[in-house]
């Protein structure tokens, strides 16, 4: 014992006299004569500078304080980090790669310089590393950064590169020679571009590395990094980083794990500089399309240096002296790397006049861009498990930015956008519908996440909405109108942190450290059953003789066990009605008898603007006050729209999962025949659309069973919509944004549904009144979508002739992508297998976004086309993978399920998911849950869908009556606009 205790106590002092003799090295990447030819690789000087060892930084990290700054060259690293022991190689380390990518036609070879530490433990073991879709030519391997490297036995299996030295050390020099494919799908290193301009790019998140050079590829990794380009033949090459002095390819050494890395070697053109040091970049001919964009990014990149109060060109030395941001032509993905931005076109560019809609995404997405350059990259996450506390940063700042470049008091403009609108409806109400399932994923999984598939499915699920769904809710728990604790736990990270990972203990310490009086107790206990279970609660409210009592259950569409939450209450009545007080009143944690006397007449609301992250439910009686109050239009107004909302979606979804009649959720509904808001219209939509597949698919070659069923609850709803907003905008009066976006989604879903008005608005819109045979170029941009597909599925080939024709003119590139989905309305079954045909063609005229988008329509668009997408994809699932990109066929896999609307299209699309010859490799996980999504929904369709059915046959309005008013009302409209 004794012996043992003196042994380790020599290893531990060795290993710190070894930190501190080789952090005082220049880093192998810093010698340019490491990137020399083979021959004369044999005698270079290998001088690395090295890390501890995991067990010195486990064991010494509180001494160290876990952020101890080590200077080397002109790199300032973290020596000691938090570790979470990588699956790939437990006790090895990889202190510093230098990489040199020499691209050929459409391959490219690779060089990489590893400078690899291992345990006392562990340095008889080999060397392992990912290597992913790499041919691995050579490996050589030399002790303590010696000069004497000599070829060592390898071996490749299922993606890793095994390295198996003649000696016996603790630290590594190793050059590996390799050759590798360049993707064309978006990721890792790829060719992207267009039929004008193509490009060279390179984007590592979240786990693509290993396929462009041998590496850890784990999120806490922290290593010295360089990168060096050859074979390119583009105008401009930009990185995360300066390039080194004289070297037109040869990147100066960052600091992190290889995920934050990006580049891309272009021919594009500078368009704008929003502001200084930030270029716009976009391909050669797009003119007079980025000025709402180049607006939107000054006021972003100034607010986010304000908001987060770390200057974004002092994130870190050798930083690129810019924000490049690209506007790419066929892409869209996430990009985490420092001075390397990449955003889809149609998110950026627009015309003058242009779609509400797209101003939406558009702003959306940049806001969300150009944020990831402080959370993903200045701070990132421990393991892939935390990706919640980054995510939520990201989408939670995002909408910040667009609301401080909406301003505050601009309501009465008529471009505004209603950003808290949009944050419930398209954050918050999207996250509780998908958290509905019963095997949502918790915001932070039990244990961390190493496996690719596990991580895609993580990183790019529920996580993105949710987490800055319940930081939204934690910022009104904790704070006040002018107390901010998520900005302040950002501003907290983001100069702490900086540059190093964090967790979710380091996030409530974020919000600890100015949070000094908390209603909430231990934030710790608050915040863990939010975060570390899935599904939210119901809060349960019933009048009784004392009041007004609250309960919370858990929620779900199917039964489950879940923790009880704090619950942040607010609520309002009739008789004070209140709307603005968003701050909780109280909060509950099992039951709570509230002091509220009403009368007969009089309603109480709860979850005020829906900014709760939970459900509510209300006794019968409560009910059906609010519904009294919902059918009088007077009021009915005197209600916020977002609880008009809330109160459609809360409604619906109650049904859904059994726990409230299809009868009360449907009287909620009927009430919107006075409902002309967004927010109460988007929540109808999106789960009216559940209903409105499943009632199609039940009717389908049915002649007992009405075929107009669902259409029948469209003419009971949409009255107002169809007086006041019309489906004939005049082009002439500036009308509010938000109520063009309004009726671009009512609109669209008025028409699939067989809304004859609707229709017969559409005919008249298509043509151009000079010339019947090409598209009319000024149809409204916001009805185009509705208008198009319309046409699409009511016309024939000369409808889809002159939308191919008009898709050869179309100077903006979102307005192309609108074609392209109406095109997916056809119900012609030879025209969408061409047309699905030609996304997976080697010559394909898409992008690889155009091709998800063309099949996400095509299934979205119609029962059999729901059945003609889910065989092109069970036929043809490698030709997916290889021309969209493994993440968009898991992508499209969820849009599949969400379409599967009836037994047999489940049936066929189980015995694909649990075929053993389906050809889905490593995205099966992810076909299994969306297989347990249509099972789930199956349970529905067993238990409810005749019920709905029978419901909607047996209370019927007068609705032929109507419809025909209204479809004169119409063609009155038409010729008088004629």
């Amino acid at each position: 014992m004794v012996w043992s205790k003196f042994k380790w106590k020599c290893i531990f002092f060795t290993y710190i006299i070894l930190f501190n003799v080789f952090t005082k090295s220049l880093p192998l990447i810093n010698s340019p004569s490491l990137l020399k030819s083979n021959t004369e690789s044999e005698n270079v000087d290998t001088n690395f500078a090295t890390n501890t060892a995991e067990e010195l930084v486990e064991n010494y990290s509180d001494i160290l304080g876990g952020n101890n700054i080590v200077s080397s060259g002109d790199v300032t690293v973290n020596a000691t980090r938090s570790a979470v022991f990588r699956n790939i190689r437990p006790g090895q380390t990889v202190r510093s790669y230098a990489v040199e990518i020499t691209v050929n036609g459409n391959s490219f070879n690779g060089r990489a310089v590893l400078d690899v530490l291992l345990t006392a433990a562990t340095r008889e073991d080999a060397i392992i590393l990912h290597a992913e879709d790499l041919n691995i030519n050579s490996v050589r391997a030399g002790v303590l950064g010696g000069s004497n490297l000599q070829d060592v036995d390898y071996d490749v299996d299922d993606g890793e590169l095994e390295i198996s030295p003649d000696s016996i050390a603790s630290i590594y020099s190793i050059i590996i020679e390799y050759s590798g494919q360049l993707s064309n799908t978006g990721r890792g290193l790829y060719l992207g571009g267009n039929d004008q301009v193509n490009y060279l790019a390179m984007n590592l998140h979240p786990t693509y590395a290993r396929r462009v050079f041998p590496c850890m590829d784990e999120p806490t990794e922290a290593s010295i990094i360089s990168f060096s380009f050859e074979g390119l033949d583009y105008t401009h090459l930009t990185s995360n980083s300066m390039l080194v002095e004289n070297s037109q390819t040869h990147f100066r050494a960052l600091v992190g794990p290889p995920h934050l890395w990006g580049m891309i070697a272009h021919n594009f053109v500078t368009v704008n500089l929003p502001t200084a040091n930030v270029l716009l970049f976009s391909r050669p001919g797009v003119s007079n399309q980025d000025s709402q964009a180049s607006v939107a990014i000054n006021s972003f990149f100034n607010n986010l240096n304000e908001w987060t109060q770390k200057p974004y060109f002092e994130v870190i030395e050798n930083q690129d002296g810019r924000m490049n941001i690209m506007v790419l032509p066929d892409v869209s993905t996430d990009w985490t790397s420092l001075s390397t931005v990449g955003i889809w076109e149609p998110h950026v560019f627009m015309e003058q006049i242009h779609a509400v809609k797209q101003r939406v995404i558009g702003l959306t997405k940049i806001a969300e861009a150009m944020s990831r350059q402080w959370f993903g990259y200045v701070i990132y996450p421990e393991n892939w498990r935390y990706e919640w506390v980054v995510a939520g940063f990201t989408t939670y700042s995002a909408y910040e930015m667009m609301r401080m470049f909406q301003g505050d008091n601009i309501a009465n403009d008529v471009n505004w956008l209603d950003v808290n609108t949009l944050f419930v409806t398209e954050v918050i109400q999207e996250s509780l519908l998908r958290d509905a399932y019963i095997n949502s994923n918790p915001l932070e999984p039990a244990d961390n996440l190493f496996d690719e598939d596990v991580i895609r499915d993580h990183v790019n699920g529920l996580v993105k909405l949710k987490s800055a769904a319940v930081m939204r809710m934690i910022r009104l728990v904790l704070g006040d109108e002018d107390t901010d604790f998520i900005q302040i736990a950002a501003r907290a990270l983001l100069n702490v942190r900086s540059l190093d990972t964090i967790n979710t203990l380091k996030f409530i310490d974020g919000i600890n450290s100015e949070l000094v009086n908390s209603n909430v107790g231990d934030f710790d206990e608050y915040l863990e059953p939010w975060v570390e279970s899935n599904g939210y609660p119901l809060l349960r409210v019933e009048s009784t003789f004392s009041g007004v009592l609250l309960h919370q259950t858990p929620f779900g569409f199917t039964n489950r066990d879940s923790p009880s939450r704090l619950l942040p209450i607010t609520y309002t009545t009739s008789i004070e009605k209140n709307f603005n007080n968003i701050h909780p009143q109280f909060m509950l944690d099992i039951n709570h008898n509230l002091n509220v006397f009403l009368d007969e007449e009089d309603w109480i609301l709860f979850n005020i603007q829906g900014q709760g992250y939970y459900r509510v439910t209300y006794d019968t009686v409560l009910w059906e006050r609010i519904i009294e109050a919902l059918e009088d239009p007077d009021r009915r107004a005197e209600i916020h729209p977002l609880n008009r909302a809330t109160l459609v979606d809360d409604a619906l979804n109650l049904a859904r999962a059994g726990q409230l009649g299809y009868d009360i959720a449907f009287a909620v509904v009927l009430s919107m025949e006075h409902e002309t808001e967004y927010a109460v219209w988007k929540a109808f939509v999106r789960n009216m659309n559940f209903l409105k597949k499943r009632l199609e698919a039940f009717v389908f070659d049915d002649e007992d069973l009405d075929p107009d069923i669902y259409l029948r609850m469209v003419r009971r709803t949409i009255p107002a919509v169809e007086r006041e907003l019309t489906f004939y905008p005049d082009a002439s009066i500036s009308e509010p944004a938000m109520t063009s976006l309004t009726r671009g989604l009512v609109m669209d879903h008025a028409c699939r549904a067989g809304y004859r008005p609707c229709i017969a608005a559409a005919v008249d819109w298509f043509y151009d009144p000079n010339n019947n045979e090409v598209v009319n170029p000024n149809i409204p941009h916001e009805i185009r979508p509705a208008v198009y597909c319309t046409m699409v599925r009511e016309g024939g080939d000369e409808v889809i002739e002159a939308l191919y024709n008009r898709l050869e003119i179309e100077p903006t590139h979102y307005e192309r992508v609108v074609i392209l989905e109406s095109l997916g309305c056809s119900n012609d079954p030879d025209f969408i297998n061409g047309l699905l045909m030609q996304t997976i063609a080697s010559n394909s005229p898409y992008g690889v976004e155009e091709r998800v988008k063309i099949f996400a329509a095509v299934a979205e668009s119609s029962y059999t086309n729901a059945d003609l997408a889910r065989d092109f994809m069970r036929l043809r699932v490698n030709e997916i993978r290889n021309m969209y990109g493994v993440e968009k066929l898991e992508e499209l896999i969820f849009v599949l399920a969400e379409n599967m609307a009836d037994r047999d299209l489940t049936r066929e699309f189980e015995i694909w998911v649990q075929s053993s010859f389906n050809n889905l490799e490593d995205s099966q996980m992810a076909a299994e849950r969306a297989l347990d999504y249509v099972q789930e929904n199956l349970n529905w369709e067993d238990t409810y869908r005749d019920d709905v059915y029978e419901w909607i046959d047996e209370n019927h309005a007068p609705t032929l009556v109507l419809s025909l008013v209204a479809l004169c009302v119409s063609i009155m409209a038409a010729i008088f606009n004629n």
